[in-house]
């Protein structure tokens, strides 16, 4: 019998006492639980991302959290080690060095949720506006959508930094207050950790820079702090235009990596490349009972400690 092995994508978890950080799009902390039980109840069974290659016994989930901002680290990560569920988080490492190194796709966050200012939108070709677009058909607001897609898909780094400007005390401030500090994932039996980059920005369509620049610094910082990398890289976002994910394949595989996390849909388990499904539709997708906003107990409750699927 062939078992299904899907991968969930979240990023911003909110609580009562954790709140999401600025500019984020959250569920909360309760529907997480809620899809956690859920699953468990329909016969899922969690893994650790490190071991997907491997066969497995029953249908199997693997939990993955982007970019560790503290609203993950502190409302999920605990939550899931004390009932014994396996959790990969992929980190940005920007922000951990002197002078920190902000995401530019963190910055504009919280830039477009100040209202600050009008930032000018780049000119655009059609086909860059078609491919923005695509990926990013969430954002209803043309100039938001635009401007997202300009910073993170088109230009590169230094010119979306230059558009940004300099921040100010404000933005350093929840810049500095976004990010959990390396200290905070260690102690750990059920969390594992991967690689996110350096600064978050995505793949140009220069195999061997990016993992020169982005991808071996940050492994080594993840090591440097004690903490043990994966073999998987979760891309920041998709890659630049006219880039594309098979051109990094290779040099990803030479540095040693088995798979990269990008995109959405279901693995199908053997691709080096490996689709995830987007934390809002976890119910719909694996056809569990709706969460509603009257579900609000953040309890542990009802979550019984598993094996964990191999």
């Amino acid at each position: 019998m062939r078992y299904r092995k899907v991968i969930l994508m979240y990023h911003s978890v909110e609580s009562a006492e954790v709140s999401a950080v600025l500019g984020s799009f959250p569920i909360p902390l309760a529907r997480f639980q809620h899809q956690i039980r859920q699953a468990l109840e329909q016969g899922w069974r969690f893994g650790r991302l490190s071991q997907a290659r491997e066969p497995v016994s029953a249908n199997t989930l693997y939990i993955t959290g982007d970019d560790g901002t503290v609203d993950w680290v502190r409302n999920v990560l605990p939550w899931c080690e004390k009932h014994a569920i396996p959790t990969h988080t992929a980190l940005i490492t920007g922000p951990w060095l002197d002078p920190p190194i902000y995401p530019v796709a963190h910055r504009l966050q919280i830039l477009l949720a100040l209202r600050r200012g009008e930032l000018p939108i780049p000119e655009l070709t059609t086909e860059q506006r078609a491919y923005i677009d695509r990926i990013y058909s969430y954002e209803k607001d043309p100039r938001r959508r635009y401007l997202k897609g300009a910073c993170n898909l088109v230009l590169d780094d230094a010119q979306a930094r230059q558009l940004l400007g300099e921040p100010d005390e404000q933005e350093r401030e929840l810049l500095a207050a976004r990010f959990a500090r390396p200290e905070e994932y260690l102690g750990y039996r059920f969390a594992e950790f991967g690689v996110h980059t350096v600064s978050h920005r995505a793949f140009s369509g220069d195999p061997e820079a990016y993992v020169r620049e982005e991808v071996l610094p940050c492994r080594d910082e993840l090591r440097r702090r004690g903490l043990n990398p994966t073999r998987y890289l979760v891309l920041p976002m998709r890659p630049q235009f006219g880039a594309t994910i098979e051109q990094i394949e290779p040099a990803l595989r030479a540095a040693g990596f088995e798979g990269t996390l990008e995109a959405l849909g279901e693995w199908d388990g053997q691709s080096f490349a490996m689709p995830r499904i987007d934390a809002k539709d976890v119910e719909h997708y694996l056809g569990l009972e709706p969460w509603t906003e009257h579900d609000v107990d953040e309890k542990p409750r009802a979550v019984a400690r598993h094996e964990v699927s191999r």
